[in-house]
């Protein structure tokens, strides 16, 4: 009796123990929420462009100035005043044009005097060699009037030199760089009457970094220059030349760790001045019908994105030392044809879905048009 109790016990538990579990899997089942589909609203929104394909040239850019390779400061011999001053900043002049001229007064009055000097140490020469010839005097007094004259002829001489010099004139053919003198000014040899140079003899004077030793002096046959000056954005397109290495120093400085390079312009033409700020571009490898894409594209690892039109997803593609030239990297071969994320890069992880921002902006736009 005691066992059929405590069976039918064991029966009731059984069953209510069955039905609870029934009821939490009905509950469960009632209550689960189905997953929400991804809002096509909430996905990043990328740019994305192809490569396209082009030459890219490996190169060093370095910054300097423009150098006439000889700048010839032309001072007056004698002092005075300036009483004629022809010379003008940016004139190009021939050898011996006269720049300045300075007031000759006072040095022809001294050509009078020693010429006056010399006719008469002359005339004295010339009495007492007859003398000495016949016998008449000694050799001392003979030596002696040889010496005055000699020395009085040398003054004459100085004399008519000092008259030349007033007249200042160009040593060689050349622009005229400077003349800040005037009429009126004293000239004198601490002050150049004008600078001259030679601006078809142009350089650049390049300080190059130590670790582009090796490149300069191993590769200098291999190595080309361009050489830039920047214009006025929107008004002119940038001068541009080529330049031949002409000198490389064969030491670097212990205190800059820079070595010098000099670059002589090939053509130096109007838009190239001395002074001038250039940027210039050593180039030592070029690439040829290569795919390029901007270097934007580029995350701060040097990884990038490329985009799946089927997928709509992007893929990861890691970083590496793409060729680039400071504008453009070499996208892989395996790339050539595919779209590369462009913007939106830094917001997106591998294999993630994403929305093109040409569609996000028309749906945006579309969507406050109905707003309105």
């Amino acid at each position: 009796m005691v066992k059929q109790l405590r069976k039918n016990k064991f029966l009731r538990y059984a069953v209510f123990a069955a039905a609870a579990v029934f009821f939490v899997f009905i509950t469960i089942l009632v209550t689960r929420k189905k997953p929400l589909p991804e809002k096509e609203d909430a996905l990043p929104a990328v740019v994305i462009q192809k490569p396209v394909n082009g030459n890219l040239v490996e190169a060093v850019t370095i910054s300097g100035y423009v150098e006439a390779n000889a700048m010839i400061p032309v001072v007056p011999f004698v002092s005075g005043t300036i009483i004629d001053y022809p010379a003008r900043a940016g004139d190009f002049v021939e050898k011996d044009t006269l720049l300045a001229k300075i007031d000759d007064a006072p040095f022809r009055q001294q050509l009078k005097q020693a010429e006056a000097a010399y006719f008469a140490a002359r005339s004295t020469f010339d009495r007492i060699e007859k003398l000495f010839k016949a016998g008449s005097t000694s050799q001392q007094n003979y030596d002696s009037a040889k010496a005055q004259a000699d020395a009085s002829k040398a003054q004459y001489d100085l004399a008519k030199l000092q008259v030349d010099y007033t007249e200042v004139r160009a040593p060689v053919d050349g622009t005229i760089l400077i003349a800040d003198q005037a009429v009126g000014d004293i000239g004198n040899q601490s002050q150049p009457i004008a600078v001259l140079a030679d601006l078809s003899n142009q350089v650049v004077r390049l300080k190059v970094p130590e670790k582009y030793y090796d490149l300069f002096t191993l590769e200098r046959e291999n190595l080309s220059v361009k050489v830039t000056r920047p214009a006025e954005k929107n008004m002119f397109e940038d001068a541009v030349t080529t330049a031949t290495i002409e000198n490389i120093a064969p030491y670097v400085s212990p205190e800059s760790k820079n070595f010098m390079v000099v670059c002589k312009l090939d053509q130096a033409a109007e838009r190239f001045r001395p002074g001038m700020f250039v940027k210039v571009q050593v180039a030592y490898k070029t690439y040829e019908n290569v795919p390029l894409i901007a270097l934007k594209a580029r995350k701060m690892d040097g990884s990038f994105y490329i985009y799946d039109e089927n997928t709509k997803t992007v893929k990861f593609v890691e970083g590496d030392n793409f060729p680039n030239d400071g504008e453009n990297f070499i996208v892989p071969e395996e790339y050539r044809n595919s779209y590369i994320v462009m913007d939106g890069q830094n917001f997106v992880f591998d294999g993630q879905k994403v929305r093109l921002f040409e569609e996000a902006l028309k749906e945006a736009q579309a969507g406050a048009v109905s707003g309105e």
